[in-house]
């Protein structure tokens, strides 16, 4: 169990191998959220609201299993989607960090290239950031900051 990170390319599809996804355990993540909240990585902003099924006149049985909706409810189905999409893949227009909620739930929220550049720039301002990446100790941490400077290069990332 744990958090699973994968890079998205600037196309919104998944990025292919390996070394296109990070994984956290569930224990290591809060560690690293503290590290990154240290180096003043992160931002606080309120986990946005998920449209609600009722609100497109829909239920979780619509989207059961062998549910063949009529024309009238794949339409709300898409019409929902879009909106579930876009409450996912938002961001700020000038972020100043990764908002944590981004980190902290696998809904699949998009860390955007823009978020991930503001919280690296941060970092890497910070006086003697050199020793945090060190060869030293538990790798997450250096392994992390790889993992954001290559999802910085793509189209960011999603957690799932």
């Amino acid at each position: 169990m744990g958090y699973d990170m994968y890079i998205q390319n600037p196309d919104g599809e998944l990025a292919a191998g390996d070394e296109n996804s990070f994984r956290f355990a569930w224990t290591a993540l809060p560690r690293t959220l503290d590290a990154m909240a240290n180096f003043g990585m992160l931002t606080e902003l309120p986990v946005p609201s998920i449209p609600p099924l009722t609100a497109y006149g829909l239920t979780v049985q619509d989207f059961g299993p062998g549910v063949q909706p009529d024309q009238a409810t794949a339409n709300r189905i898409a019409e929902y989607r879009a909106a579930y999409q876009a409450v996912m893949d938002a961001a700020e227009p000038d972020p100043t960090g990764i908002p944590t909620y981004k980190l902290q739930f696998n809904d699949g929220f998009l860390v955007s290239v823009a978020e991930i550049s503001a919280a690296l720039t941060t970092y890497e301002a910070h006086p003697n950031v050199a020793i945090a990446e060190m060869p030293v100790g538990d790798p997450t941490w250096r392994h992390w900051m790889a993992f954001l400077r290559r999802s910085q290069t793509h189209g960011g990332f999603r957690t799932y």
